[in-house]
């Protein structure tokens, strides 16, 4: 029995690997998508209010998740934080747009957050901030693609969800402070993505241009 485990471990542990890789894979090419459209004529320039809280929350979700043993799902968010530092470097430069109170609202919001997370006790409730945390840091973003869909790098935020639900298969322990954030960002993105292709199909609609 016990060689019959050992080899289960294997399997096991060759599967994450392969779901850890294709995570990564999925992540870079939706990024290489992203910069294409992001340095392309008419795509959205990334929103400041977003990237700055999201890097930091990645960045310290990515010690969280190596501190708790999610090994190979941990891979999926290091290439994110790469990502999001370059990104937030590029929105720095790119923002044009004037902000509104409610990106305000959202980026201090998340700040705060952020805050609070770091300072908390335990394991369970800092997973729950950060997570909260980073759904109000996506909200600008939700709003900009909501105003212009077809400005948006529709590719990017699916296999943004994509590569979060392979990582959370590659995860090497399963517990909530493991699970709960990869699967909030998943869920952030694939929102994302039907608020962009349900706002193109009315716009077309109302406009008689294709999607």
């Amino acid at each position: 029995m016990g060689e019959y485990y050992e080899i289960l471990d294997v399997i096991s542990a060759n599967y994450k690997i392969i779901f850890g890789g294709i995570g990564v894979f999925c992540g870079v090419w939706g990024y290489i998508c992203y910069y294409v459209n992001v340095f392309s004529r008419g795509g959205n320039n990334p929103c400041i209010f977003t990237w700055i809280p999201l890097t930091v929350i990645i960045c310290f979700g990515l010690y969280a998740q190596l501190k708790t043993g999610a090994v190979w799902g941990a891979a999926v968010t290091g290439v994110t934080a790469l990502n999001c530092i370059a990104v937030a470097i590029i929105s720095i430069f790119c923002e044009k747009s004037k902000p509104e109170w409610s990106d305000w609202v959202c980026f201090i919001g998340a700040l705060i957050a952020i805050v609070w997370w770091r300072i908390s006790n335990g394991l369970v409730v800092p997973v729950i901030i950060v997570s909260f945390a980073d759904a109000i840091a996506f909200f600008p973003t939700w709003k900009r693609g909501y105003k212009n869909p077809f400005g948006e790098t529709m590719w990017m935020w699916f296999l943004n969800c994509i590569k979060y639900v392979f990582g959370i298969m590659a995860l090497g322990a399963y517990s909530i402070t493991t699970l709960l954030f990869p699967l909030t960002v998943a869920m952030v993105n694939g929102i994302f993505v039907i608020i962009i292709l349900s706002r193109r199909k009315y716009l077309s609609s109302q406009q008689g241009t294709p999607l």
